[in-house]
């Protein structure tokens, strides 16, 4: 494996966060005229900094002419501004630079130029955002495409937020200054704020179709119906429909059903897709007949397109499922629909829906089904959570041959993560004698497999683990695995971003670098990013602002995550750093923890963000709980007069440091990879699912492991907390990861070390 750093980086290590010089305005020619702007910005010298992103705009290398066109929007008198927002939406021809014209237009009452930039877009496909300005500007202006254009926007797009901020404009325009309706508009809004409190209450983890049927206003949408009812306006009973959906008000819109579908069947047309899936949803959670209403969606797909009837066979599945004893129906409809559709987004939507019901019914139809319809899905990573799933029914219901079929037999569309995961258990089942696998010797279908997982993008954890299971050791073939994804890399165009984000470096402004990474990402190379990374995480050492290392190893986790072919040794670095060094390594030591595992606790826990606080009310680098650190403070003596400061780092990784400690010390054979489980999920649940699993693997009559009966990395497939499940794997992979990088110890020592 190459080490590099390229010479660019090297320059920008030393220069760190440096202002402007002489030679940096050599380096980027008329392109510095820009950033030189920025400064002048700065220092409140508005007249310079629009003199030099003129320049900029005009002579500068395109998306550094297109930031400086940005950058005159938000700068000068309101001429200046209402010009250079006309300028960019005329020569950028991209929806971003027309948001950005428009928004900067609507802010200082430019109505008539917004319509005027707007009129050849597609309600249908044009971004939310500047629609709802043209829709805005039409209002303000009394224009009468106003109604019309609403009604295309509102009847064939899913309802987003930018279709509720315009509803209350559309209600005035169309009530005329009618008072009643008027009112009833604004009723509306107060009840929209009463649902968004009534969200905010829910409970952590619970499922979102749980809840929504209870989710509804207070009145906040009958009187409006009335209104319309006396206005007779079809098009605006559409409307008021579709936006009912969207805040959930089930129990109203579905005994508005009849209504709808009569407005169709009297213009002669065919029910458009979205309110045939509105309908779906209204009848899904305002139903109290779910065995009818299904039998009703099934009458209604013998009258549609074949396109259409997706959602009548759709949810007509779903009902068959609500109502409870019809299986047969529920799995019939749900193929009906995956029949019926062409969309990509449906299929995968739908066949998902299949076979979670499946999860509930039988491990052989799930086969069967994935057998039939796995190699059609689309989108693989859409599957993760229910092939997680399954995996758990699986292990825990000892379906070990159907787990090995799963990933032999069905000929699945995996994600990559799901592939690894899938190939490395079975390897396991197999080696266990738990799985036969096919006719070959068990080792060499072993082999196969644990190679499998080392030679696709698998997820670190399932590589150190298919490591440690074939011990390869050797350096070379270590990297070779670990940092390389058998592919090229796939950038294939340069927007100039590089040279941008190279001059917010040379210039000195960071905080405008990690946003621009993000912007542009698939369009920059490794070493983009590992010079992004290097400058933010330098910067965060000149100017003491740890917010640059969070944005330096978010750069560095996506770019190991999405690099394609070779990743250089530098990045794995970056995306593994040794932040508060002194502060982990004096706490590894005097609490006798290896550092690589504080180090990889830390990074897991708070992703070396130290003033984090997680929805739980944990806190800090080791995500302490505020119990759990008040008996760390007293048992180290860190309590003053004034308290202790748990974001503190050195407080808080000594706190974290011991109180892991502890809790190895606490389990069986003082294993660490059982003291991290009671580190996230607290040490009963641990000793609980120690002695249940112990107890059903002896059911086995298998040879039993140390110390939970099954081994350990079976055992963490089978937890039953999906967040602890995932917990150990980032911890286990990043562990290895920092012992190998930083103590020469092959990943499969670390896993030995951490699992057994």
């Amino acid at each position: 494996m190459k080490r590099f750093v390229p010479l660019l980086l090297a320059l920008l290590v030393v220069s760190a966060c440096a202002r402007v010089d002489n030679s940096n305005q050599k380096r980027f020619g008329s392109d510095s005229n820009y950033f030189i702007a920025l400064q002048e910005a700065e220092k409140g010298k508005e007249e310079d900094a629009i003199r030099l992103f003129s320049l900029a705009r005009k002579k500068g290398t395109p998306l550094i002419a297109k930031r400086s066109a940005e950058s005159l929007t938000q700068i000068g008198s309101v001429t200046e501004r209402v010009q250079a927002a006309c300028y960019l939406a005329e020569h950028y021809d991209d929806e971003a630079s027309l948001a950005t014209a428009c928004r900067e237009l609507y802010s200082h009452d430019e109505f008539i130029k917004i319509i005027a930039l707007t009129d050849g877009i597609s309600l249908e496909s044009a971004k939310n955002e500047i629609v709802k300005l043209r829709l805005l500007s039409l209002a303000q202006k009394k224009d009468s495409r106003f109604l019309g254009e609403v009604y295309t926007w509102f009847v064939t797009r899913p309802i987003s937020g930018e279709h509720i901020e315009t509803y209350p404009v559309y209600l005035s325009f169309l009530s005329d200054n009618n008072k009643k309706i008027q009112e009833e508009s604004e009723k509306f809004q107060k009840n929209l704020n009463k649902r968004s409190l009534l969200e905010s209450q829910l409970a952590p983890g619970e499922s979102h179709t749980e809840k929504e049927a209870q989710i509804v206003p207070d009145g906040g949408f009958e009187p409006i119906f009335d209104a319309l009812q006396e206005a007779e306006n079809p098009e605006k009973t559409i409307i008021d429909y579709r936006v009912a959906i969207f805040h959930r008000s089930y129990k109203l819109t579905f005994s508005q059903i009849d209504k709808i579908f009569k407005i169709y069947e009297n213009r002669g047309e065919e029910i458009d897709a979205q309110l045939l899936s509105d309908i779906g949803k209204a009848t899904l959670y305002g139903t109290n007949d779910y065995f009818s209403s299904a039998r009703t969606f099934d009458r209604l797909a013998k009258t549609l397109s074949r396109e259409k009837a997706y959602f009548a066979h759709f949810y007509a599945a779903r009902l068959y499922d609500k109502a409870g004893r019809y299986p047969r129906q529920t799995v019939s409809r749900f193929q009906s629909a995956l029949e019926s559709t062409d969309d990509a987004l449906q299929f995968d939507n739908c066949l998902w829906y299949l076979l979670n019901f499946q999860l509930r019914t039988s491990t052989d139809d799930i086969i069967s089904t994935l057998t039939e319809y796995g190699s059609r899905i689309h989108n693989p990573d859409y599957f993760d959570d229910f092939f997680e799933s399954l995996s758990i029914l699986l292990l825990s219901s000892h379906r070990w041959q159907d787990f090995f079929k799963v990933w032999k037999k069905t000929d699945s569309n995996f994600s990559e993560y799901t592939a690894g995961k899938y190939a490395y258990i079975s390897g396991r089942l197999i080696e266990e004698g738990l799985a036969q696998g096919d006719d070959d010797l068990k080792t060499r279908q072993t082999v196969e497999a644990f190679t499998k997982v080392l030679n696709n993008g698998s997820s670190l954890y399932y590589k150190v683990c298919a490591l440690e299971r074939l011990n390869v050791t050797d350096p070379a073939l270590v990297e070779s695995y670990l940092f390389n994804k058998n592919t090229k890399d796939d950038r294939t165009t340069d927007t100039g971003a590089s040279r941008l984000l190279q001059g917010y470096a040379a210039f000195g402004f960071p905080q405008r670098l990690y946003a621009e990474w993000i912007a542009n990402r698939s369009n920059l190379s490794v070493s983009d990013a590992i010079e992004a990374s290097t400058f933010l995480s330098r910067c965060a050492e000149t100017r003491r602002d740890n917010s640059y290392n969070v944005q330096s190893l978010r750069i560095a986790a996506r770019a190991f995550e999405n690099t394609h072919g070779e990743i250089p040794r530098t990045l794995a670095e970056l995306n593994f750093p040794r932040f508060y060094k002194t502060i982990i390594e004096n706490a590894a030591q005097e609490f006798d923890v290896p550092a690589y595992l504080v180090y990889a606790l830390v990074r897991s826990e708070s992703f070396f963000d130290a003033t984090v606080t997680s929805k739980a009310g944990a806190n800090g680098l080791t995500q302490l709980m505020e119990g759990t650190a008040d008996d760390e403070a007293r048992k180290l003596k860190i309590v003053t007069d004034e308290g202790y400061d748990i974001f503190d780092p050195e407080a808080n990784v000594r706190m974290g440091t011991h109180y892991l400690a502890s809790l190895i010390s606490r389990t069986e054979d003082n294993n660490k990879l059982l003291a991290l489980y009671a580190y996230n999920a607290g040490l009963t649940n641990v000793r609980n699912w120690g002695t249940r699993f112990r107890r059903d693997w002896a059911s086995t009559g298998k040879r039993a492991h140390k110390p939970v009966g099954i081994s350990m990395d079976l055992f963490l497939e089978s937890l039953p907390f999906a967040e602890t499940r995932e917990y150990g794997r980032k911890v286990i992979s990043a562990a290895a990861l920092y012992a190998y990088l930083y103590d020469g110890k092959s990943p499969s020592e670390t896993v030995r070390e951490i699992m057994y």
